[in-house]
């Protein structure tokens, strides 16, 4: 069980992203450390350097203008600068290898002649006629000696050595401090990390949370938006209104078939008494039959369009269909409808007339021809179906700024003042429509067809009778 909740606790994706992070601090921390401390170590040589260097060659002056009884009068001078200075010895050895000075202050214990001798002894002859720097090592590890050797211009060669113990101890107390502030960086680190991590998450986490209530049946669950103007919070509108899609488009499918269950019931049930009479029947003629087999294609015909137009809507109310837009003139969009419905006009002596605005004869729009031209047929169908017979139907289109109006004037019925604002909806038929055969089904498609279009649309009553149906749709 414990061994199963430590695998949880770093499954989590906060810890992977903190641990990484941390990995990557240390590595980078201690990469910076390496860097910062070999240039420390090298600036604390190189000052150590200098010091034997200017010593060396004071030492080497006053040997030059008195010998070697000069360089012990003024080493035994009250005067002596380094007097005060430990751990640090001068030598002057003999071109045949011997000591002939030895001085030392500081710890005697370090500055074992013998030792420094030996040390010293293993450098060749060669090398000695050159300035030298020595390194000798000590019985004691943390005591070694670093010496600089210069030959004199009587043969002898002139040593000056220190302990490296002062510059080992920096850096010692360097690596200590670097190992505290690595820990506490650590620690804050981690507790930052988890932190921000946890923020950076929260939104993925309302994201699983969402899912987990939608999943127990709660649709209207939404992720809660964070406010930090991130990419995060993109997301999270994103995914909040692909919910509010996914929903629209359910309550829609619901709606279509809450509607073609009601509205289906009728014909299907009539269809269903028309062919339990007749096998009833017994001896039926040619023409019976026949006849019966026209009301059922009649019934199912109605039934397929009814269920066409309800899908439509559906499809295009949720988006479901992508509409392939093109440019197209408008005028070439009335004469298909024209030529659809001109058969139908003319048995009721209808006309119907396209009349541009002039200069707008050659007006484009980029549509999906296809669904235009259903909702253009739709407000067509309505109008020859409501209007009386040697009437007119007038189709009107014009550029008004960076759209089109297009708008369909019809001689019939009219539509009631009260009825205005719910023609529009799904099954909804005016009082004067009703004797017509119809579900409610058409202007319902209009509207879902030029809003997707991202237009509007609209109808007026004519002054003396008839209606007008506005369309405005972007040019682009």
């Amino acid at each position: 069980m414990f061994l199963k909740r430590i695998k949880l606790f770093f499954r989590q994706v906060s810890v992977k992203i903190t641990l990484s992070h941390l990995g990557l601090f240390i590595i980078s921390f201690c990469f910076l450390f390496e860097i910062f401390f070999l240039r420390y170590s090298q600036e604390l040589e190189d000052k150590d350097h200098q010091v034997l260097e200017a010593t060396i060659n004071e030492y080497q002056a006053i040997y030059h203008l008195g010998g070697l009884s000069a360089l012990s009068l003024h080493m035994a001078s009250p005067n002596y600068s380094y007097i005060e200075k430990s751990d640090f010895f001068i030598r002057i050895e003999s071109s045949d290898h011997h000591t002939k000075f030895f001085r030392s202050e500081g710890k005697k214990t370090i500055f074992n002649q013998k030792e420094i001798e030996a040390g010293l002894g293993l450098l060749k002859t060669k090398d000695k006629d050159k300035e030298n720097w020595i390194y000798i090592k000590t019985k004691r590890s943390d005591d070694d000696l670093e010496v600089l050797s210069k030959k004199l211009l009587d043969g002898n060669f002139l040593q000056v050595g220190k302990t490296v113990e002062d510059r080992d101890l920096l850096l010692d107390r360097f690596e200590e401090t670097f190992i505290e502030v690595l820990i506490l960086a650590i620690f804050l680190g981690g507790v930052a990390g988890v932190l921000l991590s946890n923020r950076l998450l929260r939104p993925l986490r309302g994201l699983v949370w969402t899912l987990q209530s939608i999943n127990k049946g709660e649709e209207n669950a939404r992720v809660p938006v964070s406010g930090n103007n991130d990419e995060l919070e993109e997301l999270t509108e994103q995914f909040n209104e692909m919910l509010d899609h996914i929903t629209s488009s359910n309550q829609a499918m619901r709606q279509t078939l809450d509607i073609a269950a009601h509205e289906l019931r009728t014909p299907l049930t009539s269809i269903r008494a028309h062919a339990e009479i007749n096998l009833q029947k017994k001896n039926l003629t040619i023409e019976e039959n026949k006849k019966f087999y026209e009301d059922c294609i009649e019934g199912i015909d109605e039934i397929l369009s009814d269920f066409k137009m309800l899908t439509d809507i559906t499809e295009v109310e949720s988006g479901l269909q992508n509409l392939k837009k093109e440019k197209i003139e408008i005028s070439t969009i009335c004469k298909d409808i024209i030529d659809l419905y001109e058969f139908v006009a003319e048995e009721k002596n209808i006309t119907i007339v396209v009349k541009p605005d002039r200069g707008s004869e050659d007006l484009e729009i980029y549509v999906n021809r296809k669904k235009i031209r259903q909702a253009l047929a739709n407000l067509i169908d309505n109008a020859i179906k409501y209007s009386e017979a040697n009437t007119e139907i007038t189709i009107n289109f014009y550029k008004q700024n960076q759209n089109v109006v297009i708008r369909v004037t019809d001689q019939g019925i009219g539509i009631l003042p009260n009825e205005l604002p719910h023609i529009w909806k799904r099954l909804y038929r005016g009082e004067n429509s009703r004797f017509e055969k119809g579900i409610g089904l058409g202007l319902s498609l209009v509207k879902s067809i030029i809003e997707a279009h991202n237009g509007s649309v609209s109808v007026e009553n004519n002054i003396d009778s008839g209606s007008t149906f506005n369309i405005i749709l972007p040019i682009f």
